[in-house]
């Protein structure tokens, strides 16, 4: 049996914004999500907005900064 790879999850967070997190399962991306952001009072992690990043989703969401 293959070894999981990591891959790339995309979220966004309650009120605006969003982030990425890289794990090998989307119930890995959102355990390592809510851990980084537990001690954040304005960050926290909508669990039903985590899906695997695409290149046009990020390229999408980068297009805001600019």
């Amino acid at each position: 049996m293959a070894e999981l790879k990591n891959k790339q999850y995309m979220f966004t967070f309650e009120g605006g914004g969003w982030n990425t997190v890289w794990a090998k399962t989307k119930r890995g991306a959102i355990k390592a999500a809510l851990k980084e952001y537990k001690d954040s009072d304005s960050l926290n992690p909508r669990i039903d907005s985590f899906h695997k990043a695409t290149e046009e989703g990020l390229r999408n969401a980068m297009s805001l900064f600019y």
